[in-house]
């Protein structure tokens, strides 16, 4: 028997109107029949790994859950089984029935302009209608699509042992594969990610009597496989495939203290001189995907418990609903977390660190998480947090044959196409590695440095400085300071032609000396 978990009732439009948001403390809770307020374009994010999801948006402003057992016969389902965590525009579900039965099959009904991350082992992912923003992810299960065949989106689809199948009318990038669609319906929009491993993605138009009206939003990412080497090479042709532009922006007074309670009305944005219309705005409470990437080479292998310490702190210092991934490299890169705002995960992951062997790959090791880690999270609020002395065994005293197979160029160019922000902490080693291998190592250092601050200025970070491994927890907390000083804004741009050539960004804020710095452009994809 289908048994009525939940019926989430929001705010009409003229009540939100009238009444506003205020977010809440994170509230966690088995179901008990509880109602709750979400604010508009919230996430609704849905984690059920032995059981079924099926999401229908639908044109009611509430929420609406029903949970049956995955495999009859068994038991009915129990409130402890479903569990419910409310953050500030964000709806947590998650199921946790015990080992000794069959799992649960979730069914919901979400309002239009909702995102949806959505995530089975074993069951099967089914998403009727199109919601603000997508990112599914099935292992041995299948992704059942059902569109507007008159959507504006741009699409993801991917599998790795499975086949991906699309019914609906759409322009394909690329050349055609059974297991890897990358495309757009309409005119390009929200952005839907699914991603399957055993399982088939399949996409089927919606009968027009269904549709759900479309917004163009953003997108959420697919967990990547923990431990994991990341690769440089891995989806290496990180370009637009959206004409969806966002800025993270640091607004600050000309002291550096954070600004406040801007609207939507504050900002202008000019795209090569050009005024751009506004269609996303994420205030400083919006929340963060942060990638720690820990250089482990070079005299750091011997101070691992300071460095393990230092990065548990700035963990600390985030909140509840941003996300952090962990990647860390010598001459290998490896993704010890995915993203996740699992804190114990998180930890567990910084206590499990490793003395590392072999030498200093930073080019490939920051190409990498950006193609990998942050590859499909983009038009999110992104942010890499970059330990290191930026000495790639290419730069003296190496050279051409030490080192990185991606070159500098490359890496500038990639974060120039990613709309991460950059935010190095640079751990000054010079000292040690001149006194090992001479007077040329100092040139590697300037090279390194500048490079750092160079990668920092276009993404719109900056750079900080531990003379010191002891030094880390006061640049971590100099960086947690900084995010909180971040907007994000988000522009179809009215150049909407796809010419390959570099748009050059400008951001005004009209508040008496307001400072604001974001990356400097992007590159427009052919």
């Amino acid at each position: 028997m289908v048994g009525v978990l939940a019926a989430w009732m929001l705010w009409s439009a003229e009540s939100r109107a009238q009444q506003g948001f205020e977010p809440r403390m994170p509230v966690k809770r088995y179901f008990d029949d509880t109602r709750t307020l979400l604010p508009p374009k919230s996430t609704v994010r849905i984690r059920n790994p032995r059981g079924n999801i099926s999401v229908r948006i639908v044109p009611r402003p509430d929420v609406f859950i029903t949970a049956t057992r995955h495999a009859a016969p068994g038991p009915p389902v129990r409130a402890e089984e479903v569990i419910i965590e409310e953050l500030p525009q964000q709806l947590n579900i998650t199921t946790d029935p015990p080992d000794t039965t069959t799992g649960v099959d979730l069914e919901v009904l979400v309002p239009e302009q909702t995102y949806l991350r959505l995530m089975s082992e074993i069951g099967t992912l089914r998403v009727e209608g199109l919601p603000a923003g997508l990112i599914a992810t099935a292992y041995y299960g299948n992704i059942e699509l059902c569109l507007p065949p008159e959507a504006d989106a741009d699409v993801t689809w991917t599998s790795v042992h499975g086949r991906v199948r699309a019914e609906v009318p759409l322009r394909q990038f690329g050349t055609p594969d059974d297991r890897a669609l990358h495309g757009q319906m309409g005119r390009g929009g929200a952005i839907l990610v699914a991603q399957a491993d055993r399982g088939d993605v399949v996409a089927t138009a919606l009968p027009p009597e269904n549709s759900a009206r479309e917004r163009p939003v953003l997108h959420r990412p697919a967990t990547a496989t923990v431990e994991e080497p990341v690769s440089a090479a891995e989806g290496s042709d990180v370009v637009l495939e959206t004409t969806l532009v966002v800025l993270n922006a640091v607004v600050t007074t000309p002291n550096g203290a954070p600004i406040r309670g801007l609207q939507l009305e504050d900002v202008v944005v000019l795209e090569d001189g050009e005024p751009q219309d506004i269609t996303y705005f994420g205030t400083l409470e919006t929340p963060f995907n942060l990638v720690l990437l820990l250089d482990l080479s070079g005299s750091t292998r011997e101070k691992l418990a300071v460095i393990r310490r230092a990065a548990l702190g700035f963990l600390a210092t985030l909140r509840p609903e941003d996300r952090m991934a962990i990647v860390t490299f010598s001459d290998t890169a490896r993704l010890l977390c995915p993203l996740t705002n699992d804190r114990r995960k998180l930890r567990e992951r910084l206590d499990e660190i490793r003395r590392p062997e072999g030498g200093t790959n930073f080019y490939d090791a920051l190409a990498g998480t950006m193609n990998s880690v942050l590859r499909e999270v983009r038009g999110e609020r992104n942010a890499v947090v970059l330990v290191t002395d930026g000495m790639d065994n290419v730069l003296p005293p190496g050279g051409p044959d030490y080192g990185s197979v991606t070159t500098y160029e490359e890496l500038r160019r990639l974060a120039q196409e990613c709309d991460a922000m950059l935010l190095p902490i640079y751990l000054d080693t010079e000292a040690e590695v001149v006194e090992r291998y001479g007077a040329r190592a100092r040139l590697g250092y300037a090279i390194a440095r500048n490079q750092l601050r160079e990668l920092a200025a276009l993404t719109g970070g900056r750079l900080f400085y531990a003379k010191t491994v002891e030094d880390l927890e006061d640049c971590y907390a100099a960086v947690a300071a900084e995010l909180r000083a971040v907007y994000s804004f988000g522009y179809y741009p009215k150049q909407a032609q796809r010419d390959g050539r570099f748009r050059r960004i400008h951001v005004k804020v009209r508040r008496e000396g307001a400072v604001v710095r974001t990356r400097q452009g992007y590159v427009m994809p052919k």
